[in-house]
């Protein structure tokens, strides 16, 4: 489970840093599981087309992030921070896809997929389903359904707001200390 931080509204600053403590005593800490989620296999095709519509989503926003920093309209700044965001959630979505794959070629396609999902997961996964959920209106009843799930299962209520805040700072400072965390600094 993620490790709940003190996130009272007016108290950010000591949240953030609680998280690069956090992530400077053990950066792994965000691939740690939190939850798994059961995904019907009824639900099989539009999981697979959602992370493969969606990662090309992800793709083409940073090609455009690389196209507006040559063209000096966004800080060097903001396109790391967009850069690894969006580089990060392709890799979630990617690995997704390539389990959801392999599940349904195996032999447990008749079997609920246990989704397996660490703080990148939880981060990531119900944010795009929210946005894909906009634009594709069909898959809008599997989309609310998870993000409910997983909202539900970090807590409810308050406590899982306050759990989700601490699990946004968490993964914001690894997006913005990542470079240092492959560097081992």
């Amino acid at each position: 489970m993620i490790q709940v931080m003190d996130s009272t509204p007016h108290n950010r600053a000591n949240l953030e840093e609680q998280a690069r403590r956090t992530l400077a005593s053990n950066p792994d800490v965000v691939f740690g599981d939190v939850m798994t989620m059961e995904i019907p296999p009824e639900n099989a095709p539009f999981w697979l087309r959602f992370t493969s519509e969606w990662g090309g989503a992800l793709y083409l926003l940073d090609e455009t992030n690389a196209k507006r920093r040559e063209r000096g309209m966004i800080a060097e700044e903001d396109f790391e921070y967009n850069r690894r965001t969006y580089r990060l959630g392709l890799i979630t979505l990617s690995g997704l896809y390539d389990r959801l794959k392999a599940w349904q070629e195996g032999g447990e396609k008749g079997r609920p997929f246990a989704y397996a999902m660490n703080s990148l997961d939880c981060y990531f996964v119900p944010a795009y389903l929210a946005d894909y959920s906009r634009v594709h209106e069909a898959g809008k009843e599997v989309c609310d359904a998870f993000i409910a799930e997983v909202m539900q299962r970090l807590g409810g209520g308050d406590e899982g707001r306050r759990e989700f805040e601490a699990l946004d700072v968490l993964v914001g400072e690894y997006v913005r200390g990542i470079h240092l965390y492959a560097r081992g600094q």
